[in-house]
Parts: C-alpha cells; sequence; structure tokens
C-alpha cells in the first residue's frame, strides 16, 4: 500500500506516518505490506452492515448472483458467528432477517438456536427465491429455501460462483 492510500484509509497526516516509519517501523511494515481494497473491506465490516445487507436482502440486492457472490464471501471469511447469533435476537432487524440469522448461524456452527417467534409468510433466504428448496434446515426457521449447497461447494473448491 502506498502511503497516499494509508492517508486514505486511516485518516493520517503524512507526518503521522512518517513519524510511525522512524518510531513505529512495525507497524509501519505491516501497513505497507497490506492490499488497500482488501484493508478498506475489513475496515468496513466493524460496523456489521455487510452481515445486515445480506440479513435484509430484499433492500439491497436485486439479482441472486450478487447475493450469492457476497454469501458465500461472507459464509467462507473468518466472521464470528456470534454476531449472527445476538442478530437473531434483534428487535430492530425484520423477522425474516432474523430468520436468516439464524439459519446462517446454525448452517456455520451446527448449533440451531430456538426463536421467540414464528414467520407469518415463508420467504427464502434470498427475498426473490419463491420455491422451496427441500432444505431441512430452512424450513425449521420457517424459510423456502437456504444456501444452495452444491454452488457453494462449487464456490469453496474453485473460488467463483
Amino acid at each position: 500500500m502506498t502511503q497516499t492510500q494509508m492517508v486514505k484509509l486511516l485518516g493520517v497526516s503524512d507526518r503521522t506516518l512518517r513519524s510511525w516509519k522512524t518510531n513505529r517501523n512495525s507497524l509501519y511494515t505491516l501497513l505497507d505490506r497490506l492490499d488497500f481494497n482488501q484493508s478498506e473491506e475489513l475496515l468496513s465490516q466493524k460496523d456489521n452492515m455487510h452481515v445486515k445487507k445480506l440479513l435484509e436482502n430484499q433492500e439491497y440486492f436485486q439479482e441472486y448472483r450478487s447475493f450469492e457472490k457476497e454469501l458465500f464471501k461472507f459464509l467462507v471469511s473468518k466472521f464470528d458467528t456470534n454476531v449472527l447469533k445476538k442478530m437473531a435476537k434483534d428487535t430492530a432487524l425484520s423477522k425474516e432477517a432474523r430468520a436468516r440469522s439464524a439459519y446462517l448461524y446454525t448452517f456455520l456452527t451446527k448449533k440451531p438456536l430456538k426463536l421467540s417467534f414464528s414467520l407469518n409468510k415463508k420467504v427464502g433466504l434470498y427475498h426473490g427465491r419463491k420455491q422451496e428448496s427441500g432444505d431441512g434446515l430452512a424450513d425449521y426457521y420457517g424459510l423456502l429455501s437456504g444456501v444452495d449447497a452444491n454452488r457453494f461447494n462449487q464456490y469453496k473448491t474453485k473460488g467463483n460462483n
């Protein structure tokens, strides 16, 4: 990463960076070796907005493929699954989003969560999916469909969808 990118990413002055270069050599070396785009993405994850986008996907995604790409990238990341557990109980989210969160938590950890509500109308993990997939775990949480296991395994092995 260049010094200009470091300034933009961290919101510090050039003078501060020069100070880090001499006084905190290991920190500066680490920053220098990081990729700017990956660093930006990691910093944006701190507020869990990317997770909320997946859970409330009807507001953010119009195409299934773009949703699936983000979902798979999220599922293979080293994300703290306890955030999903907390979001399943977060009443600020819609019931659909909370059910999706519980489903993803159980999908990743194999530990079922008990929801304090039930959905009046079944929805898919992706809002546009109207067909039942036969996924028993998704059905348990009142969802029509869950993660497409074949496509997810393909993504994990080949890195694409």
